[in-house]
Parts: C-alpha cells; structure tokens; sequence
C-alpha cells in the first residue's frame, strides 16, 4: 500500500486512485466540519464533492500533506460561508423562514478545525481499544450517561463499568501524552466546544 506521501506524489501526477485515497482519508473529518458550520445535511454532499473537485483542479500544487489538508479545510469553510450567504439572501427576499448564520470569524473557524481533528484523532484510537472500553468511554464520557444507565444498556455491573472507563482512559491518555495532547484538555475540550 502506497504511504501518504507517495500518493500525494501520485496526485500531483494525476493519479485518480491518489484522490480516491484522500477522499477516502478526509470525506469524513470535513463532513463533520462542514456540518458544524452550517447544520444542513443536504447541502453538505456537495459541498464536500466540490472540495475534491477542486483539490483536483490544484493537484500540482501541493508538495506536503499539510498544504492539501489546509486547501481542503479552506474550500470547505468557504464554500459553507457561500451557502450561509445564500440562506440569508433568501432570508432577506422573504424566500426561507429560517436563514442560517455563521459566525464569520477566523478564531471560531480554527476551534471548528481543531475539534474536528480531535475528534478523529480520539475516533482512532478508541477504534484501537477492546470493544467494551470503547462502548463504555463513548456511554460515559461521550454521552454523559450515568454508571446505572450504562450498566441497565449493556447489561453488566457497575464495577465492570468502573474498571473498563478506567483502563479506556489509561489506554487514551497514553496515546495523548505520546501526541503531546492532555487527555483531560482533549475531554474538556470536545465537550464543551
């Protein structure tokens, strides 16, 4: 399997199975982030569709992975900005009852960035995690259920609940500490932004 930057090698030269790599690596994290600007599920596709396009378009212009993932964010910023534009020019000719507005600034676009990363970088390593742990940590600390919610879902006592929270949070604050991420940031973080 070619590494990332062969493929980024190979998208530069015009390899149409390097773009199906990097859709293949990106769909999901600028889904998310486009979601989070505009909160509307059917334009989202083709906003997303369009960053490829694009991406392709500019292939030759990109020599590092951080340079194609910055493009892609961008597009995808702006065109979501163009869509919440268009909302509230409807809005504005009594065509929509509900405009959509963004928040047009670059600190919260960068928040928005950074949660989404953060939120695949913890979706990897919970996929890394025994199957139990993981449900757990996403029961409890993701969704805020309680020990006896958790215990009536899965079916199991509280002191499993206990012990598998516990080594899943071991396990990921492991992986953190060697990103140089704190764990207990990461939390706080995701939750509340």
């Amino acid at each position: 399997m070619a590494t990332i930057e062969e493929n980024l090698t190979n998208l530069r030269l015009g390899s149409e199975s390097a773009l199906s790599f990097f859709m293949d690596m990106y769909s999901h994290n600028l889904h998310f982030f486009a979601y989070k600007l505009v909160r509307d599920k059917d334009t989202i596709p083709e906003v997303i569709s369009e960053s490829f396009v694009k991406l392709w378009a500019h292939r030759t212009q990109f020599f590092s992975i951080e340079e194609l993932k910055s493009f892609l964010y961008i597009v995808v910023r702006n065109s979501c900005l163009d869509q919440a534009k268009k909302g509230r020019e409807r809005y504005a000719h009594g065509q929509m009852e509900e405009a959509v507005l963004l928040p047009n600034t670059d600190t919260d676009i960068l928040t928005k960035i950074i949660h989404t990363e953060l939120i695949a970088l913890l979706g990897d390593a919970l996929e890394k995690l025994p199957l139990q742990q993981a449900k757990i940590f996403r029961l409890t600390i993701l969704e805020g259920k309680t020990t006896a919610e958790v215990c009536e879902e899965l079916q199991t006592t509280a002191s499993t609940v206990y012990f598998a929270r516990s080594k899943a949070i071991s396990a990921l604050r492991r992986v953190f500490l060697k990103k140089n991420i704190s764990y207990y940031l990461l939390v706080i973080f995701l939750l509340f932004s």
